[in-house]
């Protein structure tokens, strides 16, 4: 066979392999060739074609084995998972998954596990042989944060010929694992030009804030420290008042992250929201383990509290709460994020950094407190997040801005901090 002619045959057989592919993208193929089998049988048996009555019996044979096999194959089992109890995303971590079947048959084949966990959305389980105590091993990359509890798995089969696939639903021995937002190395953190950390002020100590700084008393504000009621005048007054401080220099960071699911556009790990919670993971482990005081917030419920509250602290302890906080929080609000500024005001301190974030092409209404240069702001591009074609290329570097980063859907998350 000539070059061109080997070519073009390869063309021929690629684009018919190509073609039953796209098939089986809607219907089954073996279903499909089991169809045509049957419709061939049926005008042989027209024509009188004795030999076609032992075809009828194996045929039936065939279709009564395909519908049974993965009936027993479905049977109720329960599942046992060893997982990690917590990680980070983007780690690959090591997974075991044991069938315990609970009736005749006492061993499984060919029976697929679809996507049983919640961390990594895309990955099945296939078990070629399971139960009778027998462990399936194996490594998954975590791609999804989060604090979730397994229950249940759904498992498929087609044994033993696929003709006929089936799903059932297994029940799961509980498990509770925790997968923390990823944290980018940091080299370098650009702090706000009127933060205390470049003008070398630093918080005094907290057993120095006493009477001598005490200024006057206000009405309790949502947020505030119970630690400064002043119960004497909440007595008088008949609600909740609080003790007023002259206004120190701080060493404190707020984040402060935008739960408004309108605000948010793409999916998966390239979910905006994602790349916002990334950002304040690395920079609160940046400043927590610097011995710096950090806290996050966001968000407002319909009582007017806080979402999501983790006030100012330093310690591993406090990052600790920070991390699970990032974990397990979500962008399930409707809160608009001018109005959570707002609600943070009370909270600002001279010389604290603020990160905040803006997830619309609109500026955002800052209260007067924030209107200086203390807010470092990350502004994420919206459009590009609804246009998944943006993420074919490599990552590009990010871009600074005068007041912040410009973050892309395609934006190198980890530049911002080499």
């Amino acid at each position: 066979m000539q070059p061109r002619e080997a070519e073009t045959a390869d063309s021929i057989a690629s684009s018919e392999f190509a073609g039953l592919a796209s098939l089986d993208r809607y219907l089954s193929v073996p279903l499909i060739f089991g169809l045509l089998a049957a419709g061939s049988y049926l005008i042989a048996w027209n024509r009188g074609i004795a030999f076609m009555h032992a075809v009828f019996a194996l045929f039936v044979a065939v279709a009564i084995l395909s519908a049974v096999g993965p009936a027993l194959m479905l049977r109720r089992s329960r599942v046992r998972f060893t997982l990690f109890r917590e990680a980070r995303v983007g780690d690959v971590v090591p997974v075991e998954a044991v069938v315990h079947p609970e009736g005749w048959p006492s061993r499984r084949y060919l029976v697929e596990l679809l996507a049983p966990f919640p961390f990594a959305p895309s990955r099945d389980l296939f078990l070629s042989t399971s139960g009778e105590g027998r462990t399936y091993s194996s490594r998954v990359e975590l791609r999804r944060r989060g604090v979730f509890e397994i229950r249940r798995v759904t498992a498929r089969s087609g044994y033993p010929i696929g003709l006929l696939t089936l799903r059932r639903e297994w029940t799961v021995e509980p498990i509770h694992v925790t997968v923390l937002p990823r944290v980018y190395p940091v080299t370098r953190f650009p702090f706000a030009s009127s933060s205390a950390r470049l003008q070398g002020e630093f918080e005094r100590p907290s057993v120095s804030l006493g009477q001598d700084l005490f200024r006057e008393v206000r009405d309790y504000r949502s947020g505030d420290n119970p630690r400064h009621i002043h119960w004497r005048s909440t007595a008088h007054r008949g609600h909740l008042v609080v003790k007023q401080f002259e206004t120190i220099a701080t060493s404190e960071t707020w984040i402060v992250l935008d739960l408004d699911r309108a605000s948010h556009a793409g999916e998966g790990e390239h979910h905006s929201f994602e790349r916002a919670v990334e950002i304040a993971a690395t920079i609160a482990t940046y400043l927590v383990r610097s011995g710096m005081r950090c806290g996050v917030a966001g968000g407002l419920k319909k009582d007017g509290t806080f979402a999501l509250w983790r006030p100012p602290a330093a310690g591993t302890a406090h990052l600790d709460s920070l991390m699970y906080a990032l974990a397990a929080v979500e962008a399930d609000g409707s809160a608009d994020y001018a109005n959570v500024l707002s609600a943070m005001a009370p909270n600002f301190r001279r010389g604290q950094q603020w990160i905040l974030f803006n997830h619309g092409p609109r500026g955002i209404a800052l209260p007067d407190a924030l209107r200086g240069d203390s807010a470092l702001w990350f502004r994420f591009d919206k459009a590009t997040f609804d246009d998944p074609e943006r993420l074919q290329g490599a990552p590009q570097l990010t871009v600074r801005l005068k007041d912040g980063f410009s973050i892309a859907a395609d934006t190198d998350i980890g530049a911002i901090f080499r």
